[in-house]
C-alpha cells in the first residue's frame, strides 16, 4: 500500500526521529559531532535554516526552515549518511531508525517559540540535566558558550531575542497543554491524494451559538474538511449523532 504523501510546503518545521525500538543512536561525542556537521553539509545543500536543534541519546529534534520543496530529500540525506556512520563505527547491520521522520509544519510565530521552548528543555524533561545550560548538544549551548558549530545557527529566528532574553524564554517550565495546542491549529488533513490545511479551528463554527445553531454549524464544519469524529468528540456527542445531521 503506498504511502500517504507528506506535505512539504516551503515553511518551517519541527522534525523527530528516533532510533530503532528506542535504542540510543548518539553513544559518543563523536556520533554528536557527525551529525552536527551533517547538519552543516545539509544546510549548504538544500538551502535549510536550522533554526534550534536537540540531540538526545536515542533520538533527535530539530526546528528547521526549508526554502524548496526538499524536506524528505534533506532528512532523506541526513538520517542515511549518520545510519551508514554508526553502523560502521559500531560493526552493526540493519535500520536504525526506527521508521520515517516526523514532520509537524508550524504556521505562525507563537508556534514557533513554543516549540523551540520545548525543544531546548528536553533535556530537563527527561531529567539528563537541572540545569538547562549545562547540556551540550542542543541549539542553546552553541549560542551561550560560542562553541563549534555555532555556524549553523547563522540565520536562526532564535537572534531574534537577545541570549537573556532567549534563555529567560527557555528557563520556565512549558505549559504542559502548549505543544499539543500547536498541532491541532492549523490542522492538516491528509489523505491519499490530497493535502487540505484547515486554518479555522473547529471551535470558531461553534464559539457565539453552539446550541441554538448547532446542526448549521456541525454541517458547516464538516464541509470545511473536519471529520465526523473529530466534531462528535468536540461536541461531546455520538458519531452517529453528527452523521444524521450532515446526512
Amino acid at each position: 500500500m503506498p504511502r500517504k504523501e507528506r506535505y512539504s510546503e516551503p515553511g518551517i518545521y519541527h522534525i523527530i526521529n528516533r532510533g530503532t525500538e528506542r535504542r540510543d543512536v548518539f553513544l559518543e561525542p563523536q556520533d554528536y559531532e557527525y551529525f552536527l556537521e551533517l547538519l552543516i553539509v545539509s544546510v549548504k545543500t538544500f538551502d535549510i535554516i536550522v533554526h534550534s536543534f536537540c540531540l538526545m541519546t536515542n533520538h533527535y529534534h530539530l526546528l528547521i526552515e526549508t526554502k524548496q520543496h526538499n524536506l524528505s530529500k534533506t532528512m532523506q540525506y541526513i538520517n542515511d549518511k549518520y545510519a551508514k556512520f554508526f553502523n560502521k563505527k559500531y560493526l552493526r547491520v540493519g535500520h536504525l531508525w526506527q521508521g520515517r521522520f516526523k514532520s509537524y509544519p508550524l504556521f505562525d510565530d507563537a508556534h514557533f517559540w513554543i516549540v523551540a521552548k520545548y525543544i531546548e528543555r528536553n533535556p530537563i524533561k527527561v531529567n539528563m540535566v537541572k540545569d538547562i545550560s549545562t547540556y551540550k548538544f542542543q541549539s542553546f549551548f552553541l549560542w551561550k558558550y560560542n562553541y563549534a558549530y555555532k555556524e549553523l545557527l547563522n540565520d536562526s529566528k532564535i537572534y531574534d531575542m537577545t541570549l537573556k532574553e532567549y534563555e529567560d524564554h527557555i528557563s520556565t517550565d512549558l505549559d504542559i497543554d502548549a505543544i499539543d495546542i500547536v498541532y491541532v491549529s492549523p490542522k492538516l488533513k491528509v489523505t491519499e491524494n490530497t493535502i487540505l490545511l484547515l486554518t479555522k479551528r473547529l471551535e470558531t463554527f461553534f464559539e457565539f451559538d453552539r446550541d441554538i445553531n448547532r446542526n448549521e454549524n456541525i454541517k458547516k464544519a464538516y464541509e470545511y474538511g473536519y471529520t465526523k469524529s473529530e466534531i462528535a468528540k468536540f461536541l461531546s456527542l455520538n458519531h452517529s449523532s453528527v452523521s444524521r445531521i450532515v446526512s
